[in-house]
């Protein structure tokens, strides 16, 4: 007997008639109508399928992506992360075209490049959707930006911008010291959160702000761009007598992928930004 059951039956009269049991069993057969017997010993709680609200799969197979890293990509004949089967490698900014993804063993794509075919690992740091061009500065710093985006050089650093003039705004700026780029932030913003980031082997710091209600929304010098809702920034010390700033001024956190992919193609002639990374796995 149920507890439900149990708990009108302490409520009502201490024992049901004969005539009221009969009327039970009959409502428990009609309520039960049409269900299939469940199997000796199967637990009698039902067991509740919930269908999940389908997400959009994003277009993988197809797409052209570029390879970020400035130490470039090894190139796998089988998507295994084994040295013994590296058949050759795609230097950084080289496109090529995805002909498969897996995700086992971490992710993989199978790549088509101009003349080299094979698996490399979909790590997201080391590789961009899109094509994208090279900027290189005399001192031998050198990025990568989406080729529908140009660049101009400014007293203060390189400002970045779409070409089509959606609003956003990449600032990449090289100075002596931390202390040279002047307060974290942008005048009239609020920091929201702040963690650390890896530029090409140094550890800096990225943040990020949110611009005040209360702001007038002009455009502060020195930089000739309108400011958007949201920023971020990344304020690396490379060594005594230099440091970086990349800071990313946009409207949404869909953008982020553009500010990503130049944050990881970040290259400058410093010793731990041309040695390899110290892993315990083969480099991919």
């Amino acid at each position: 007997m149920s507890a439900r059951a149990r708990r009108l039956t302490r409520a009502g009269s201490p024992a049901m008639t004969v005539a009221a049991v009969l009327l039970a069993c009959v409502a428990l057969v009609t309520a039960c109508a049409g269900v299939p017997k469940s199997s000796p010993g199967a637990s009698k709680t039902p067991t509740v399928i919930t269908i999940p609200t389908p997400s959009p799969t994003p277009q993988i197979v197809g797409t052209t992506r570029t390879v970020l890293s400035p130490l470039g990509l090894r190139v796998h004949s089988a998507p295994v992360l084994d040295s013994a089967n590296v058949i050759g490698g795609f230097t950084q900014g080289r496109a090529f075209t995805v002909l498969q993804y897996q995700s086992g063993g971490g992710g993989w794509f199978r790549a088509q490049g101009q003349t080299l075919s094979g698996w490399v690992v979909a790590d997201p740091t080391l590789t961009a959707e899109g094509t994208f061009n090279m900027f290189a500065e005399a001192d031998g710093v050198t990025a990568l930006y989406p080729q529908d985006w140009g660049f101009q050089n400014e007293s203060f650093g390189t400002l970045f911008v779409p070409q089509q003039g959606t609003g956003q705004s990449i600032l990449l700026e090289i100075a002596g010291s931390l202390e040279s780029f002047g307060a974290p932030g942008l005048p009239g913003y609020t920091q929201s959160s702040s963690s650390s980031a890896l530029v090409c082997g140094y550890t800096g710091t990225l943040s990020y702000y949110a611009k005040n209600a209360s702001s007038t929304g002009a455009t502060p010098a020195p930089l000739p761009v309108a400011r958007q809702p949201l920023y971020a920034e990344i304020r690396v010390r490379i060594d005594s007598t230099h440091a970086m700033l990349i800071g990313f001024n946009y409207q949404n956190s869909s953008e982020l992928d553009v500010f990503a992919a130049l944050d990881n193609s970040v290259a400058f002639p410093f010793p731990l930004c041309e040695a390899p990374a110290a892993v315990t796995t083969p480099k991919p």
